[in-house]
């Protein structure tokens, strides 16, 4: 379960509270400054003293007698995060330099940077951002970021790797925690005439499937075969199942495992679900048939599919020919199986 979000208004009051009670000397005094553990409510904290809450170190900045509601995350004016750093008073400057989120859809509203590092949701809230936030961001070349549903890296996970003016409607303000490193998850590399965003789609589809990146190669496969990225999209017959070119009578066949598997409908016109319907059925496929040459045959040429199988209309399915191509190609980026 997601974390509910705090109430910001009855914390202002509070710390509205706590510096009139530290102003006018009506905290009670505390020893002098000292690591004192965990954080806990109903104590008496002096200016520099450090406290551990939820896997992080804080730093008082006003003494005063904590309470439920006052946690360290939920109150800057009382506590900066991290070690002591002699008394100084202002919380560290934000980042400058990382990923960009960004409350509204093309980068619009308001905008927080964040720096290398994983980010609990009391992080985040640290940080200024609320709980199931975010329309779109930008990524620096050569970064990832990881976008968690749940607090503490829990649920769904979806990575970026370029700029995304909008996210899709399966992950607006869904975003409890984040992951932000250099490099390419998983020690997989994105193949140079892989589209960035169509590279997106392939590693969440991974990431639904734990993989560890080799099917985001296979799906990248895939979907140079079927729509050449996209571009061969404009007079197919089956366009609105887009990139991976899923025939509308297989996608009405797999609407429910597609709806266990992802927690919601299928969404005809998004290339995300576009992706993962198409991964659903080749992961099936390649279970079902032993291996990725096996399921490849059968993605494209159905599952009764034989060497010297025709159509309804007498016409070779050349489900082999293929195969062999796909697999090629996955090969040749790397694929490891």
């Amino acid at each position: 379960m997601k974390s509910k979000k705090f109430s910001f208004k009855g914390i202002s009051l509070l710390v509205i509270l706590a510096v009139f009670l530290s102003t006018f000397g009506a905290v009670l005094p505390s020893a002098s400054a000292a690591a004192r553990g965990a954080w806990a409510p109903n104590t008496a904290y002096a200016v520099n003293d450090t406290v551990t809450y939820n896997g992080s170190t804080y730093t008082c900045l006003q003494s005063h007698t904590s309470l439920v509601g006052w946690e360290p995350s939920n109150v800057p004016a009382l506590w900066q995060q991290g070690g002591s750093g002699g008394g100084g008073t202002t919380p560290p400057p934000p980042a400058t330099n990382g990923a960009i989120f960004y409350a509204d859809i093309n980068y619009g509203g308001k905008a927080v940077t964040l720096g290398v590092g994983n980010y609990t949701l009391a992080q985040l809230n640290a940080n200024g951002i609320p709980n199931d936030w975010m329309s779109s961001l930008k990524v620096p070349s050569g970064w990832t970021v990881e976008v968690y549903e749940n607090d503490n890296f829990g649920g769904t996970k979806w990575t970026f790797t370029a700029n995304s003016s909008w996210v899709g409607t399966a992950i607006n303000d869904k975003m409890s925690s984040v992951k932000i490193y250099t490099g390419s998850p998983s020690n997989v590399t994105k193949p140079g005439e892989v589209p960035s965003h169509i590279w997106t789609y392939v590693m969440n589809a991974d990431n639904a499937y734990s993989k560890g990146g080799d099917f985001a190669l296979l799906l990248s496969a895939v979907i140079k075969k079927e729509s050449s990225f996209g571009a061969g999209l404009p007079g197919s017959p089956s366009a609105g199942d887009g990139l991976m070119q899923v025939e509308p009578n297989t996608r009405n066949a797999y609407m429910s495992q597609f709806s266990s598997k992802f927690g919601r409908a299928y969404n005809h016109g998004s290339e995300q679900d576009q992706v993962y319907l198409g991964a659903l059925i080749l992961n099936e496929k390649i279970v079902r048939f032993g291996n990725i040459y096996n399921g490849l045959l059968h993605y494209n040429g159905g599952d009764n599919w034989y060497p010297g199988a025709t159509d309804s209309y007498g016409r070779p399915i050349l489900a082999d020919q293929y195969a062999n191509s796909v697999y090629a190609t996955y090969k040749s980026y790397g694929g490891r199986n």
